[in-house]
């Protein structure tokens, strides 16, 4: 076997910027110096109330497909396949994307509860809406000090963690994040966490927010809302990968500059043991993924950037068709960066935001005729993708619980270096978005 050095080298590390908000109320509460952000009411809003708090929020769109990749080209984005040559032109819906149904329960000065059932276009036998237990875990507070633990089904530290990408991009209802999209790792996992901080320094002004060293480390099951079989008590046979392997993953980050600077990264490990080919020698299959991260905003502009990179070893064969005794794994990768931005164009009133993503299914991959590369990661994905989206965010109410957002969704197709003899294509689709949320 023979692994393949990635080419991409280093991942560099810029601002970006830093809208803070938390999926599932976390003692550690990020400061919103973007007092008009999205942000307050993307996840939730909500944080554990006394004794008793319901809350949820829902986000959709009206879309309209204005024009689609010929071929129908795409890894996981939302609307592969639509407005293709051989499909109906300028189709459209109104659609809700999520809905949250949250409920959290302080029991009492120590341990807390959370539960959150999830829509996102999901149906039953009969084709009707219906919704899944997102989350559902407990806290203990202080298990020691400045660090919670978790257990149960909750969010990934992965982007959805609190001073992640995910809080810190504020716009989940315009596009999941670039590993989120492009489902790099998944959104919640039944698992162990603990978080906390590993550092403070206050200031001797009590009105400045203290810089701290934060950090999230979960060992989980790797198997997203899929129940473990046969743990369960459900009559399926086991997994062997769910049942046996575990994904350990880590997040770091510093905040300062009296809360407005974010920079962190992330990385996480799982070894799915030995994979044989071509022999009965087992050769290693691991996956690692690393990520970098940075944000800041001020009360009138934010900006960021995300950096990652995944790879799998020995998980992607390389066939040569005049020369099969060739043939042999390599490391599978992929790898892409995400920039965005806000502005505050009326104060508590509208805001204009935007994003840019590169990604590389398949970042090893090179054209060369006879020469076929198969990855686990992102199967069949020999060209490079771009995506793009801009808009504006108008909320017609005090609390900013309401929320309409005219927007443009685009998305690049650029063919692998004519392996396929395709033309290179992209996605346009015309939305106006809503977002509300109740607590």
């Amino acid at each position: 076997m023979r692994i393949a050095m990635n080419r991409n080298g280093f991942i560099k590390v810029a601002l970006m910027l830093t809208i803070a908000g938390e999926v599932q109320s976390q003692s550690i509460v990020p400061v919103l110096n973007q007092t008009n952000s999205i942000s307050l009411i993307t996840n939730g809003g909500g944080g554990p109330a006394t004794g008793a708090n319901v809350w949820g929020y829902a986000f959709g769109d009206y879309a309209f497909v204005y024009h689609g990749d010929s071929a129908g080209r795409g890894t996981s984005m939302q609307y592969k396949g639509l407005g293709a040559q051989t499909g109906t032109k300028y189709q459209n819906a109104i659609e809700i994307r999520r809905a949250y149904l949250g409920f959290n329960y302080t029991i009492n000065e120590k341990f807390s509860a959370y539960a959150v059932l999830d829509y996102q276009g999901d149906y039953d036998v009969n084709n009707n809406r219906t919704v899944y237990l997102k989350f559902i875990y407990f806290k203990w507070k202080n298990i020691f000090k400045g660090s919670d633990l978790k257990i149960g089904q909750q969010a990934t530290n992965s982007w959805a963690n609190a001073y992640n990408t995910e809080a810190l991009m504020g716009y989940r209802c315009i596009e999941k994040t670039i590993m989120d999209m492009h489902k790099v790792d998944v959104s919640a996992d039944m698992g162990i966490a603990l978080d906390g901080k590993l550092w403070t320094n206050k200031h001797d002004d009590s009105a400045r927010v203290p810089s701290f060293i934060g950090y999230s480390a979960m060992i989980g099951d790797n198997s997203g809302n899929v129940p473990v079989p046969v743990f369960t008590g459900a009559r399926t046979p086991p997994n062997s990968t769910t049942d046996k392997d575990k994904k350990f993953r880590l997040n770091a980050f510093l905040n300062t500059l009296n809360g407005s600077l974010t920079v962190g990264a992330y990385a996480d490990y799982i070894n799915y043991g030995g994979v044989a080919y071509k022999t009965s020698k087992l050769y290693q299959n691991a996956t690692s993924t690393f990520k970098v991260y940075a944000a800041y905003n001020t009360i009138t502009f934010g900006f960021g950037i995300e950096c990652f990179m995944q790879n799998n070893t020995n998980g992607e064969i390389e066939t040569y068709a005049s020369a099969p005794v060739k043939n042999d794994t390599v490391t599978a990768s992929q790898a892409g960066i995400s920039v965005f931005a806000h502005a505050t164009i009326i104060a508590d009133k509208l805001n204009v935001f935007a994003r840019y993503d590169m990604y590389k299914p398949d970042a090893i991959y090179q054209y060369t005729p006879g020469e076929i590369y198969t990855s686990w990661l992102q199967p069949g994905a020999t060209w490079s993708e771009t995506f793009i989206s801009a808009g504006l965010d108008w909320t017609p109410v005090n609390d900013k619980k309401v929320h309409f957002m005219p927007n443009i969704w685009y998305y690049g197709i650029k063919n692998g270096y004519g392996s396929d003899f395709l033309k290179n294509d992209n996605y346009i689709i015309y939305r106006l978005s809503f977002l509300y949320s109740f607590k």
